[in-house]
């Protein structure tokens, strides 16, 4: 007993997964293109912050030396850092060192859209 599947059934299977795969790659539809490409590109110790994004980018179990380094850009705007209930600013451009087990970052206001600031996070000990 052989059972045939109709042509018709068959092209519309092909047509629907034609159509389905390119959207399944595209960017989710609240992030802009420029922060999905931004954020496939990106190493494991880089940050990339859009609008008015807050990471969490260190938490540890005992008090670690952190360091935090924003990379120089057109934008003036500072990044606020939070760790172990105190906060620091820090300007395009320049580095600083924490102690702390928990450090939380965020543009100190909201940036426009398809501009980032971007972040890069060691851990020292």
């Amino acid at each position: 007993m052989s059972t045939t599947i109709p042509v018709k059934s068959m092209l519309a299977a092909f047509l629907a997964a034609t159509f389905a795969m390119p959207l399944a790659a595209q960017p989710p539809l609240t992030q802009s293109y420029l922060e999905y490409r931004g954020r496939m590109q990106s190493d494991a110790d880089e940050f990339l912050f859009f609008e008015d994004d807050r990471k969490q980018v260190v938490s540890y179990n005992s008090d670690r030396v952190v360091r935090v380094c924003t990379k120089d850009s057109p934008l003036v705007t500072p990044m606020r850092i939070e760790f172990d209930d105190k906060m620091a600013m820090l300007a395009p451009g320049d580095c600083i060192r924490v102690e702390a087990m928990e450090v939380y970052l965020e543009p100190s206001e909201t940036l426009q859209r398809n501009t980032f600031l971007e972040v890069e996070v060691d851990t020292l000990n």
